[in-house]
C-alpha cells in the first residue's frame, strides 16, 4: 500500500540563518504567485519527438516543450541518481554536497542546507512530494521513503503499484547476475495504468492540485519509469512492433573513443544478441511512453482545474540512459 505522512517542522536557528540570505521580501507582494509543478523522471534519454526522435510517441511532453523552453544543450551534474539529484535540490554541485554514490544523504555534509522544496516552505508555499524526488533504490525502494529530506515537503506520498508489489518476478531479465534495479529486464503488465506505480502517483498528484488549488504550491511528482525494470501494461509494448526497432550499430573500434572505464557494459551490451537489444530497446521506448501518458493525465488536470496559467511546469531527468550507443546496454 501508498505509504502517506503529513509533516510539520519547526525551524532551527541554522536553517533560519541560512534563509536570510534569501529574504522573503525577494518574493514581489501584493500579486498572486506562481505555482510550481515539478516534475522528475529517472533515466530517461532524449528519444522523445521533442528532441528528433520519430519513433517514440511522446504527445504530452511534446505539447509540453512547444508551449515552454526546451533546453538543448542542458547537463546533469553527474550521472547517477541521487548526486543529481541532491545537486538539484541543493543548487550545489557534487564537490560540495559530497554525495557520489547512491547511499549517502547530502545532510551529512550539509546539515543546514536550504532544499528547494524547505524555501518553497519558507515563503509560505505548500510544499509536496509524490513519488521519487530525493534518491532510493528503484525498484527496491518504491513505497518507501528513501534517501528523503523531511524538512524539505509539508506531506509526501510513496505510491506502490502491482509492478512492485506482484509482477517484478515475472520479468525477462537478459542480465540475470546484475540486481533487478540495473538489469535489462521487462514486463508487458496486464494491469491498467492505475494499477502501476506511476499511474497511482499521477492520481496522487491530481488529488493535491484540487485540494490545494488555491494556495500557493510547489509540488512535486517523481516517477520510475523509464528506469529498468520495464514493467508498465501491454498497449504501450504494442505501440512499437519489432519490425520497427532497430538495434544501435556496434563496432569494437568504438570502445577506444573513450578510456576504458567509460565502458561499464562489459561485454558490449552485456554480451546480448541483436534480438535481445531489441527488446530492450522496445521496452525503454514503451516505459517512455508510459511515463509521458502519466505526465498528460497530471497537465490535463492543471488546465480542467482552471491552474495552467498560473502555474510553471518544470520537466527534469536526473541523467540519460544509453541503448547501446557505443556498446553500452
Amino acid at each position: 500500500m501508498p505509504k502517506t505522512s503529513r509533516r510539520t517542522f519547526l525551524q532551527n536557528g541554522a536553517t533560519v540563518a541560512a534563509f536570510s540570505l534569501l529574504p522573503s521580501r525577494a518574493i514581489p507582494q501584493g500579486r498572486p504567485r506562481k505555482n510550481v509543478l515539478f516534475i522528475a523522471v529517472d533515466d530517461l534519454n532524449t528519444s522523445l519527438r521533442c528532441y528528433g526522435n520519430p519513433t517514440v510517441s511522446t504527445p504530452n511532453l511534446d505539447r509540453l516543450a512547444a508551449r515552454g523552453v526546451r533546453f538543448d544543450a542542458a547537463y546533469c551534474q553527474y550521472p547517477l541518481c541521487s548526486p543529481s539529484r541532491s545537486s538539484l535540490m541543493t543548487g550545489l554541485a557534487p564537490d560540495t554536497t559530497q554525495v557520489y554514490g547512491n547511499q549517502r544523504h547530502f545532510r551529512e555534509s550539509l546539515p543546514n542546507v536550504v532544499t528547494i522544496g524547505e524555501l518553497f516552505r519558507q515563503n509560505g508555499y505548500y510544499s509536496a512530494r509524490v513519488g521519487k524526488i530525493f534518491h532510493y533504490n528503484n525498484p527496491e525502494g518504491i513505497g518507501t521513503d528513501g534517501l528523503d529530506d523531511p524538512v524539505t515537503w509539508d506531506w509526501v506520498y510513496d505510491p506502490c503499484g502491482i509492478d512492485h508489489l506482484k509482477e517484478e518476478p515475472l520479468v525477462t531479465d537478459f542480465t540475470p547476475h546484475r540486481g533487478l534495479g540495473s538489469a535489462i529486464a521487462y514486463y508487458a503488465s496486464p494491469a491498467k495504468d492505475d494499477e502501476i506505480t506511476d499511474g497511482i502517483g499521477a492520481n496522487e498528484v491530481i488529488r493535491l492540485l484540487g485540494q490545494h488549488r488555491r494556495d500557493p504550491f510547489f509540488i512535486a511528482y517523481g516517477l520510475y519509469r523509464p528506469h529498468v525494470p520495464w514493467i508498465v501494461p501491454a498497449p504501450y509494448f504494442a505501440q512499437y512492433p519489432l519490425d520497427r526497432i532497430q538495434a544501435p550499430a556496434f563496432d569494437s573500434s568504438e570502445l577506444k573513443i573513450a578510456p576504458p572505464p567509460a565502458y561499464w557494459t562489459q561485454p558490449p551490451n552485456f554480451g546480448m544478441n541483436e534480438m535481445q537489444r531489441r527488446l530492450a530497446v522496445q521496452g525503454y521506448y514503451a516505459a517512455t511512453t508510459f511515463m509521458d501518458a502519466q505526465v498528460g493525465k497530471v497537465l490535463t488536470a492543471l488546465e480542467t482545474l482552471g491552474l495552467a496559467d498560473n502555474t510553471v511546469v518544470v520537466f527534469w531527468a536526473d541523467h540519460g540512459w544509453q541503448l547501446g550507443q557505443p556498446g553500452s546496454g
